[in-house]
C-alpha cells in the first residue's frame, strides 16, 4: 500500500463523518419566523395568551420557531383573521370560533355554547378524547373552505359573567328590548330572549356604551373587563351566566408554513399548545379573583347574583336555538350529537363525585 493510500484511509473516514454530520445540521439550524396576528386588543388576556404561546415556543424550540404576534387590526381587521391565514396574508393566527359563526353558526359549538352543562375545561375534554378536535378540523378545513389551514383548540376560560348594565336584572322580562352586546351564538340566544342585538368588536365595547349604541355588554371576565374600561362605564356587573359556558380560543397556522416545520417543531407548537391551555386556566383563577376584589373594594362595582329565571331562560332560549340550527344543518347536528354523547358521561360524573361548593364557602367563610 502506498504512502497515499495510507493516508487516504483516515481522511475519507473523517471525510465521511463530516459530511454525516452536515446533513444533521441544516434541520437543526434551521429558523423559521412567523408572523401572527390575533383578533383581540394588546393586552387583552385572549391577545396574551398567544404572546405567551409564542413566549414558550420561541424557549421550547431554543429560538428556532420565532412568532411575531400583534393585536387586531395590526394587518387585517379583527374578524379577518382566519381568511387572513388562508389566504397567505399572515402565517397565523388567534382567535375563537364564536367569531366564525357568520360563515357558519357551528362556530360557537367549538367556542362558547353551553354544551350541555359542559364548562370550557369539560369541552377541552371533549376536544382531545370525544372527536371534537377532529370535527373542528372538519369544520375549518371543509365546511368553510378554509383548506390552507391547520387549526388547534387552546386557552379554556371560566365561565362569562352575564355582564354590565346601569340597573340589575330582576327578571327575564327585562332582557326584552334591551340593547346588549355579545358574539358568536349567543347573539340568536338574547334574541330569543327578546334583546335587541348588537355585536362590536371587543375595542369598540366601552365606546359603544358611552354612545348609547349598546345599553349593557358581556365581555369575557372579571380582569379583562377591568383592562377593558368596562367599569368605567358601567357599575353593575352580574353574573353568573350560562350565556357563555366559558370560552375556548383558535390557533391558526398557515398549512404551508405549518409543512415547513420538521417534526420536532411540530411537536413543539403541539404541546406549548396543550400547555399553555393549562396555565390560561390556572393563571385566569388567580388573576380574575384578584380583579374582581379590586372592582369593588375601589372601584364602586357592585357584583349582583343573576336571578335564577334568567339562567332558565338562557338555557331555553339555547335549547331553541341548537334544535333550529341541527334541524337545518346536517355537521351542526353532527357536531351536537358528539357533545351531547360525551357530556351524558361527563356532567352526571362530575355532579356525582365533586362535592357542592356552598358547604365549603360556609364552612371556610368564604361565601
Amino acid at each position: 500500500m502506498s504512502f497515499l493510500s495510507k493516508i487516504a484511509l483516515p481522511v475519507k473516514g473523517a471525510a465521511t463523518a463530516a459530511a454525516m454530520a452536515c446533513l444533521a445540521l441544516p434541520a437543526a439550524a434551521q429558523e423559521f419566523k412567523w408572523t401572527v396576528q390575533t383578533a383581540y386588543a394588546s393586552g387583552d388576556d385572549l391577545h396574551m395568551t398567544f404572546v405567551r404561546l409564542a413566549e414558550m415556543i420561541e424557549q421550547m424550540s431554543g429560538g428556532r420557531l420565532i412568532m411575531e404576534v400583534s393585536p387586531g387590526g395590526a394587518f387585517v381587521p379583527a374578524f379577518d383573521v382566519l381568511d387572513a391565514v388562508n389566504d397567505g396574508v399572515i402565517d397565523a393566527a388567534g382567535g375563537d370560533a364564536d367569531y366564525w359563526v357568520g360563515k357558519h353558526p357551528a362556530g360557537s359549538l367549538f367556542a362558547s355554547a353551553p354544551g350541555f352543562g359542559m364548562p370550557s375545561i369539560d369541552l377541552m375534554g371533549w376536544m382531545y378524547y370525544g372527536g371534537g378536535k377532529e370535527l373542528f378540523a372538519e369544520y375549518i378545513n371543509d365546511t368553510l373552505q378554509m383548506t390552507n389551514t391547520v387549526s388547534f383548540l387552546l386557552s379554556p376560560a371560566q365561565a362569562q359573567p352575564f355582564g354590565w348594565f346601569e340597573e340589575p336584572v330582576t327578571s327575564a322580562e327585562d332582557i326584552k328590548g334591551m340593547k346588549y352586546r355579545t358574539p358568536g351564538l349567543p347573539v340568536d340566544v338574547m334574541r330569543e330572549m327578546g334583546a335587541a342585538v348588537v355585536t362590536v368588536p371587543g375595542s369598540e365595547v366601552v365606546p359603544s356604551l358611552e354612545q348609547g349604541v349598546i345599553e349593557a355588554a358581556e365581555y369575557f371576565g372579571p380582569k379583562a373587563d377591568m383592562i377593558l374600561g368596562l367599569p368605567d362605564v358601567r357599575k353593575i356587573y352580574m353574573m353568573p351566566s350560562y350565556l357563555q359556558l366559558g370560552l375556548i380560543q383558535n390557533f391558526f397556522v398557515s398549512k404551508e408554513r405549518w409543512d415547513e416545520l420538521p417534526d420536532d417543531l411540530k411537536a413543539i407548537v403541539t404541546y406549548a399548545v396543550m400547555a399553555e391551555s393549562a396555565d390560561f386556566y390556572w393563571k385566569g383563577l388567580d388573576e380574575n379573583s384578584k380583579a374582581l376584589a379590586k372592582m369593588e373594594t375601589e372601584m364602586g362595582v357592585k357584583v349582583t347574583e343573576t336571578p335564577r329565571d334568567v339562567m332558565e331562560a338562557q338555557l331555553a332560549a339555547w335549547s331553541a336555538v341548537l334544535d333550529r340550527y341541527a334541524e337545518q344543518d346536517e355537521f351542526f347536528a353532527k357536531v351536537l350529537d358528539s357533545q351531547q354523547d360525551f357530556a351524558a358521561r361527563v356532567v352526571p360524573l362530575k355532579a356525582r363525585i365533586n362535592p357542592p361548593a356552598d358547604i365549603a364557602l360556609k364552612h371556610f367563610g368564604f361565601e
